[in-house]
């Protein structure tokens, strides 16, 4: 039986029923609950109401729930009713309608059930002492307002604890009731010491100072002085209290904090840790240490064990994953191996696909025809690393069929050409005759003299895969053999590794691999090794094809081995003419700073703007010239008069819709070699590929007619679509590279920071320097008359108005700037739906940040106007961890936009894999702080930090003076307002304003 606690329990149930669950639980609500020997039972009352739910648990994540809610009759759910039942067992508490003593302070009235009423809590005498001995003196009065969503708990505890009837009383609180009270308080938004408001919430996590490994032990220090408070801790400040964590302390973990409390360090062993890694994070903030910041987590290798018994009338199909009896999680420092669950996944979710049957770890088939099927057809085409572990009756089953299927058989070929054989084998490795093939499929019969009666099965590649592939390469025959040529060629090589069963094509000789190229000398930039892959593997399809495609996932460098490419380019041909790179207008500068930064030798000349024509003559050979898709529209008579080494396209998704004028203007360029970027080759539909395709190998996928009645028709048929996007994917094969970065993961970074320069539209440039004129006259105004704490105020004023343009004009109160359309309004926005939409599309999930709540709900919008979903977590939130916890669900939103204030602390969103700063922050720890909110210990995919900046601006300074002053940095509040008063002096100051 699967162990019982939370994290199963949460992995079992629905998010949302495991939220009701829990409040069912700490309502005390469950009167009874016990344990059954593969599960639990139990009753709770709500109201007049009793539900007995009884649960089996059958794998990690399959608990059989029954119980006499609706819910469950009507679905057969794992109804929040069991889960609260199974949440008591591990962390019990009193019911409602057991007997429970009072609190200290008698109250007149027998005690009664108590409304929802509005709540304003006064802590009396000196508070922070009697806290600190576990106790506390309160004034509760019930006033005329909205309740907030902590009146409700705290109306229960009263009722539960038999606290109050009247609208005005007195609590005296000792240490057996004060942890229950302020567990019922916490976010509540009516607490007072005096006059001063307190503020009492949860998930604070404790900084980690040190860590280290000591024999097998990990040392940890901390920078908190910890308050234990029945079985919590706390931080007690001048402000209020702060809960470590958001739910109830590990029983494990206890000893932890108790020495986090006596002593600031603490010891615990690595089993422990690395066992309860994940719990440790809802406490610890690991973030400022760097030994924990170098840990890696790596998937141990293990081995797929599909095991098959029962009868061909019954047959049980089981998966295993073995890891050599590995103890996982397992460190070697500064790696941790842990389960491949991406692998499992997978394998579990082809298994799905095979025997169309859900499926976690086991399943039994009784069907006669869906046991043969899997049996003949689909157990032969699972991968063959796979061990098979097939009980006597089954093997025995199976060797009644006879099953054929294609083999493709190549030569070693000079030049460009393949020659390759096709024959037809059994499982037993028998060869058939092709007239003996041709003969049986006419006769459509499955019996075969040969084969004694064997029944004889055909695999689908046959049919499928091999005619209609044949139809569309440019093969030929010569004495018997087949010959292929050129990409014809790869594509035979390809489905030479798809026949042979084979997933590991390092195991296999490729047709005419490209070699390792150098990096030309021009190129001033080390290259990870996929990085290396990519150049080369880029050089040698313009070399072969003269266009190719690389869709690598963002933040993998797509842009540096391009630049490697174009360089390798004007090193090979001594016949130069320009390269032509084409970008969305938000990218100009990018691509002008990256060229600069890694090939700073050659000269970029940027067409865009009034001023473009002059530069035209400029132009020489051996330059890289930069344009726009639209600026490219609109000069394409000049463009189609110049001759190009090659020409780029970014982003080419954008060419996916071949009407219009960009996609047009690209495939009528006049260049020798063609390169397209993008992360996200498909968006829409299979028409994104074609469009591309008539730019990088005009002619290879047919015309647009032959296209949509070969490929797009076909896809949108359920029975033909997995067939047809086989072959798509075959035949465009030799002219894409795609690599994910959970593929490349063990060669980055955990973090991977890009500074994305955006470059200011023209409203936000005239408005950015009428703004830097103005400050500027009134500091020196305020400098003659000596008025320097006038002055300190007046820059200040001037760089928070200037930070907002660079971010967005809406954040102005204007409606004239409002009303402009997106990309006169904010380049950075226009930005971040670009890079959105990428980062969706590629399966990532991303968290935004501003200091500007205006500019959250601004995005927001925008997010909403392209239909994609978000959340927003800023000052005005109430329900925080319920936004968390949707976040972190499986099929939460793709987007959370968060405020500085509101995420400083206390979350964990490990289901982010992109951060996005949307106006980068004065103090570098802060930002530091919250794109670790993503990048955490355990988070499995490297995570892509974007900060957004705008060239030329004050954001471009601060970065500067950050990286020359960055102690005085640490020491800037975030929260800039005209009236803070920042670390760094007027002067410094000053030199912002001059930017």
């Amino acid at each position: 039986m699967p162990q019982l606690d939370e994290s199963t329990i949460r992995k079992a149930a629905a998010w949302q029923d495991f939220k009701e669950g829990q409040s069912l639980h700490q309502l005390g609500t469950v009167n009874e609950a016990e344990h059954s020997p593969n599960g639990w039972k139990g009753s709770v009352k709500i109201g007049a109401r009793t539900y007995r739910p009884t649960v089996t648990m059958r794998t990690p994540t399959w608990f059989d729930a029954k119980c006499s809610c609706p819910r469950n009759t009507r679905e057969a759910a794992f109804c929040p009713h069991a889960i609260a039942v199974g949440l008591q067992l591990i962390d019990p508490i009193i019911a409602q309608n057991e007997d429970i003593k009072p609190v200290a302070i008698k109250i007149p009235s027998p005690p009664i059930a108590l409304p929802i009423l509005s709540w304003k809590i006064s802590f009396l005498g000196p508070w922070q002492k009697s806290l600190e001995k576990s106790q506390a003196s309160l004034a509760l009065e019930s006033i005329e307002s909205q309740p907030c969503p902590a009146d409700q708990k705290l109306s229960t505890w009263l009722l539960a604890n038999q606290a109050g009837s009247s609208s005005k009383f007195h609590l005296a609180l000792n240490s057996q009731t004060l942890p229950g009270f302020l567990e019922a308080i916490i976010d509540h938004t009516r607490i007072l010491a005096g006059e001063t408001p307190l503020s009492i919430d949860s998930g604070l996590l404790v900084s980690i100072n040190h860590g280290s490994l000591e024999g097998q032990e990990i040392c940890l220090t901390c920078s908190h002085n910890l308050l234990e408070i029945g079985e919590s801790y706390w931080k007690i400040s001048e402000e209020g209290l702060q809960k470590i964590g958001s739910r109830r302390l590990d029983s494990d973990l206890t000893s932890i904090f108790r020495s986090f409390r006596e002593k600031n360090s603490a010891k615990i062993s690595l089993s422990l840790f690395l066992s309860k890694l994940d719990s440790l994070q809802s406490y610890l903030d690991f973030s400022t240490c760097s030994w924990f910041e170098n840990l890696q987590f790596l998937p141990a290798i293990h081995k797929t064990v599909l095991e098959l018994s029962g009868s061909p009338h019954n047959l049980k199909i089981q998966l295993h994953f073995d890891y050599a009896s590995e103890i996982l999680p397992k460190l070697d420092y500064p790696k941790i191996y842990t389960r491949n669950l991406l692998a499992e996944n997978e394998a579990q979710q082809l298994l799905i696909r095979k025997i169309d049957h859900k499926f976690s770890s086991e399943v039994t088939l009784t069907d006669s025809a869906q046991i043969q099927k899997f049996l003949t057809i689909s157990l032969p085409s699972l991968p063959s690393e796979w061990i098979r572990d097939i009980a006597p009756g089954i093997r025995n089953f199976i060797s009644t069929f006879v099953f054929v299927s294609p083999k493709i058989q190549t030569f070693e070929t000079e030049g460009d050409e393949l020659r390759f054989e096709i024959s037809f084998v059994t499982d037993s490795n028998e060869k058939l005759s092709t007239s003996e093939i041709r003969q049986l499929l006419r006769s459509k019969s499955s019996s075969n003299p040969l084969h004694q009666g064997k029944k004889i099965l055909f695999s689908d590649d046959i049919e499928a895969l091999i005619d209609p592939l044949f139809e569309q390469l440019d093969l030929y025959q010569e004495n018997g053999q087949f010959i292929a040529k050129k990409a014809s060629a790869e594509i035979i090589q390809e489905m030479t590794r798809k026949l042979s069963n084979s997933h590991n094509h390092n195991d296999l000789k490729t047709y005419s691999p490209y070699e390792k190229l150098a990096i030309p000398d021009t190129v001033l930039a080390s290259l990870r090794p996929y990085q290396e892959l990519g150049f080369s593997w880029l050089a040698d399809r313009l070399r072969r094809y003269h266009g190719a495609l690389l869709a690598d996932d963002m933040g993998l460098g797509k842009t540096l081995q391009t630049i490697s490419c174009l360089e390798y380019l004007f090193t090979s041909y001594p016949q130069l003419s320009p390269a032509l790179i084409i970008v969305t207008t938000s990218l100009l500068g990018n691509w002008k700073a990256e060229y600069e930064r890694f090939a700073p030798g050659r000269k970029i000349i940027i067409l865009h703007g009034v001023k473009r024509e002059a530069l035209r003559e400029k132009i020489q050979p051996g330059d890289v010239v930069l344009t726009t898709y639209a600026t490219l529209a609109r000069d394409l008579a000049w463009h189609l008069k110049q001759e190009y080494l090659a020409t780029v396209i970014d982003e080419a998704s954008l060419i996916r819709n071949p009407d219009t004028d960009h996609s047009k203007a690209v495939a009528k360029l006049n260049s020798q070699h063609r390169i397209a970027l993008t992360g996200t080759p498909i968006e829409n539909s299979a028409r994104d590929l074609w469009s591309i395709f008539r730019y990088i190998q005009p002619g290879w996928l047919g015309t647009r007619k032959d296209f949509k009645e070969r490929y797009e028709q076909a896809l949108q048929n359920a029975e033909t679509a997995p067939r047809t996007a086989q072959l798509l994917r075959l035949k465009t094969s030799p002219f894409i590279l795609r690599r994910t970065k959970q593929e490349v993961a063990p060669e980055l970074p955990s973090k991977i920071h890009i500074d994305e320069f955006c470059e200011l539209s023209s409203d936000q440039a005239h408005l950015y320097r009428e703004i830097q004129r103005d400050g500027q006259q009134r500091l020196l105004a305020m400098q003659d008359s000596q008025k320097s704490s006038a002055a300190r105020f007046e820059v200040l004023s001037t760089l928070l108005r200037l930070r907002q343009t660079c971010c967005d004009l809406a954040l102005f109160d204007s409606e004239k700037l409002k009303a402009l359309p997106l990309a006169r309004r904010s380049a950075k926005l226009e930005r971040l739906l670009e890079i959105t939409e990428q980062s969706i599309a590629s399966g990532s999930r991303i968290l935004v940040f501003s200091q500007f709540r205006t500019q959250l709900i601004e995005i927001e919008k925008q997010l909403e106007a392209h239909q994609i979903t978000s959340l927003r977590l800023d000052g005005k939130t109430q329900n925080r961890s319920e936004l968390v916890e949707r976040f972190q669900s499986p099929n939460g939103p793709s987007v959370f936009l968060i405020s500085l204030k509101a995420g400083a602390y206390g979350l964990n969103l490990t289901a982010a894999d992109v951060v996005i700063h949307f106006d980068p922050w004065w103090n570098p720890a802060a930002e530091a702080q919250a794109t670790d909110r993503a990048h955490r210990i355990g988070q499995s995919k490297p995570v892509t930090v974007f900060r957004f900046l705008t060239r030329g601006t004050v954001e471009e300074k601060v970065i500067e003076l950050q990286s020359s002053k960055k102690t005085l940095a640490d020491s800037l509040d975030e929260s800039l307002t005209a009236t803070d008063s920042p670390a760094w002096s007027l002067k410094e100051l000053e030199k912002l304003l001059q930017s």
